[in-house]
């Protein structure tokens, strides 16, 4: 594996566990083992935002759901690099990317923002770079 190559698993990785780690806090709130969200910035603007009705698609928390996608995320880029694990990888970053911008719609349309939620989707367009760069 070339330096480059190396540069782009790293970056990714840290990207994925560090997206993880966020929506796993969001996700232990919103099934309240966790009493408070401690939210930078917005204050109680990201328990608003889990509590909201569209962070349960399909009765799951979305935060439960966001840690298993990057959690997934995280373990392919683990495993060497064939072709049809990256092809996998670039679904998957592109699935988050794009679940993200519909949360910031929604975070926009209930207006509350969620930090972990808008840390998750500035890291995500990275990721799918760094993703990319894996090619």
């Amino acid at each position: 594996m070339g330096l480059l190559m190396m540069v782009y698993r790293i970056i990714s990785l840290g990207i994925a566990g560090v997206s993880a780690a966020a929506m796993l806090y969001v996700g232990l709130y919103q099934s309240r083992f966790v009493d408070r969200l401690i939210c930078p910035i917005f204050k109680d603007g990201c328990e608003g935002v889990a509590d909201a009705p569209f962070a349960r698609p399909f009765g799951i928390p979305d935060g439960y759901i966001g840690a298993g996608l990057y959690a997934l995320i995280a373990v392919l880029l683990l495993a060497p690099t064939e072709r049809w694990i990256w092809i996998a990888l670039l679904v998957l970053s592109s699935l988050a990317t794009l679940a993200n911008i519909v949360g910031v719609r929604d975070m926009i349309n209930l207006g509350s923002f969620c930090f972990y939620c808008l840390l998750t989707t500035l890291l995500s367009p990275v990721l799918l770079w760094a993703v990319w760069g894996l090619k």
